[in-house]
């Protein structure tokens, strides 16, 4: 065969071919899904197209408001780590790129953190508050995990009327306190909204009354070094807390249990 007529026939093969592959990927149910980024200093940002410009801008405000305070109320000054910040439609999302349904995930080892976009009740401050500590001060041990959720949701605060030392009033009066053995053995066996909050309040205390360093210290030591860091165990400590609380608030409570265990 003539080559020029047989590289004419190849050409015409290869031109339907390619048209009928085109039809049928047409012909298909795709959708286009749109992530846009904006880098400013070391975190870049990523929204769905959707997000309007102005609400992003008041994330990345959120965000950096959020490291300000975290920094302060750690006593740390600055925050240089390179990491990516990525705003999720949904927990269904949540599930697919984070491993959890939740609101919002911090991965400090990946330099990512994960978290649904809420007017309400954000997760922004917790989870930054997760990336600053473990980045600076490394992952605790896991005798210290309620530190570290409770260290995040105090700074992170919550959606609720409700104080962290009322909650803690609450969960005296209804015989609902975790024990701190039993917290530091296995936090995440335990209900969410009664092992972080009631952390947080520990955590809360423990800060104000006797320092950062201290608090810093166990951190990186685990719940084990308690006695040895800050003078008593931890049934003296409970029996503190409860002491400071009672004092504060000598009678029960008015408090909706159903709505708080809602979560936000």
């Amino acid at each position: 065969m003539n080559p020029r007529k047989l590289t004419f026939l190849l050409l015409i093969a290869s031109f339907y071919s390619c048209s009928a592959q085109k039809k049928a990927t047409n012909n298909e149910n795709w959708n286009k899904i749109v992530t846009e980024t904006k880098t400013i200093g070391n975190i870049t940002y990523y929204f769905p197209s959707e997000v309007e410009i102005p609400r992003r801008n008041l994330a990345i405000e959120e965000c950096q408001k959020a490291i300000d305070e975290n920094l302060k109320l750690i006593g740390e000054t600055e925050f240089k780590n390179k990491m990516d910040i990525d705003f999720l439609k949904s927990k269904k999302e949540m599930l697919k790129y984070g491993g959890m349904a939740a609101q919002g995930l911090a991965y400090p080892d990946r330099d990512v953190f994960f978290t649904l976009l809420k007017d309400k009740g954000s997760p922004i401050k917790h989870e930054m508050m997760h990336m600053i500590t473990m980045y600076k001060w490394g992952t605790p041990p896991n005798s210290s995990t309620w530190m570290n959720e409770g260290l995040a949701t105090y700074a992170g605060a919550t959606c609720f009327k409700y104080s962290l030392e009322e909650i803690y009033k609450y969960f005296i009066q209804s015989n609902k306190l975790i024990s701190m053995d039993k917290l530091s053995e296995d936090f995440y066996a335990y209900p969410d909204m009664i092992a972080y909050t009631q952390s947080a309040f520990i955590s809360k205390f423990l800060i104000d009354n006797y320092g950062i360093s201290k608090f810093k210290e166990l951190w990186k030591s685990g719940y084990e070094k308690l006695n040895e860091i800050y003078g008593f165990n931890s049934q003296t400590l409970e029996q503190t807390l409860k002491d400071y609380i009672n004092k504060k608030y000598p009678t029960n409570i008015n408090f909706d249990w159903e709505e708080f265990n809602k979560g936000c």
